[in-house]
């Protein structure tokens, strides 16, 4: 749910001009807005439309026991999920939302589902709501699902930071744990995507210097790439504990060029998960991780890498 402004733009990274952020417009005139002045990314639709991520979500707060229970959820979006919680028998739910268009979506789509009585909607981020007592302490269950491709860019370490202030030690997570994958390929396709050379003989690398560094949203399916190793975990993230960046060593099984890392990631919500793997009917992208410059390997040779806070990948 929404966090930041776009699960697709981060640092550099690309986005469609229907997603610029406009003042949302009062009265009947947001009634009639194009989707050129849409005051909140279009990525919310085929959210919500996500069925494999919708049904894990449901389940998972199906799963728990809500009669009588307080919820905080970060990154309320369109309000569903905040719904979902009251269906399920929690007394109190208080949903931060900081897009103030999606927050007043929200409203109105919990006031036509009749749950306005039990759902406090805050226009503000976790931040700004702990900042002022908003938020109740220690509540019974955390909820957010602000995720963008590559993990961290809607906020994930700010958002964690939150967490861990209003948790108390029968505080449930959901989600309690992500899991993140990659694999190192040969790509010229999706490198290109992020850096370009010579057209018609014109030298553009001025243009590289915008290149994003961290990590962009790619459909890996739309794009020929050659694996350069068997793919392994490169990072968890809790957002009860800190895990801080690892070293992951992979093995060269090509001889040629390697590009960057292809990732993607498992989102453990209690017994059921949510990935945007390759071949998976997920509304999110993969990522991207650019190499500084591309690397040019022989088979059985060592790979040794780390995923940075920033989404960066770091050779060792």
């Amino acid at each position: 749910m929404t966090q930041q402004v776009s699960k697709a733009a981060l640092n550099g990274a690309q986005t469609p001009a229907n997603d610029t952020v406009h003042t949302l417009p009062t009265g009947r005139d947001k009634r009639a807005i194009g989707p050129e002045n849409r005051p909140f990314p279009a990525w919310h639709y085929a959210m919500l439309n996500d069925h494999a991520r919708n049904g894990a979500i449901a389940a998972a707060i199906a799963d728990l026991d809500l009669a009588g229970k307080t919820v905080v959820e970060i990154g309320a979006g369109s309000g569903i999920i905040a719904i979902l919680f009251a269906r399920a028998g929690a007394a109190r739910i208080v949903a931060c939302e900081m897009n103030p268009a999606m927050a007043e979506v929200a409203r109105e789509t919990i006031a036509r589902a009749g749950m306005a009585d039990r759902i406090e909607l805050l226009a503000c981020s976790s931040t700004e709501a702990i900042e002022k007592g908003l938020l109740p302490e220690a509540p019974d269950v955390i909820f957010t699902e602000t995720v963008d491709c590559g993990v961290i860019g809607e906020g994930f370490h700010a958002i964690a930071r939150d967490i861990r202030r209003l948790a108390g030690e029968k505080t449930i997570v959901l989600p309690h744990e992500i899991r993140q994958y990659g694999l190192p390929v040969c790509a010229p396709a999706i490198w290109g995507l992020n850096h370009v050379d010579q057209v018609f003989g014109v030298d553009m690398a001025p243009l590289n210097a915008w290149a994003t560094r961290t990590y962009f949203p790619v459909r890996a399916a739309w794009h020929g790439f050659e694996t350069a190793a068997s793919p392994q975990r490169v990072r968890t993230y809790d957002y009860l504990q800190e895990r801080p960046a690892r070293p992951v060593i992979f093995e060269s099984r090509i001889n040629g060029i390697v590009h960057g890392l292809l990732s993607w990631f498992e989102l453990q919500m209690g017994r059921h998960v949510i990935t945007n793997a390759i071949g998976e009917h997920s509304h999110w992208h993969q990522a991207f991780h650019p190499f500084p410059e591309p690397l040019k390997v022989h088979e059985g040779q060592k790979i040794a890498l780390r995923i940075a806070d920033d989404g960066r990948v770091e050779l060792l």
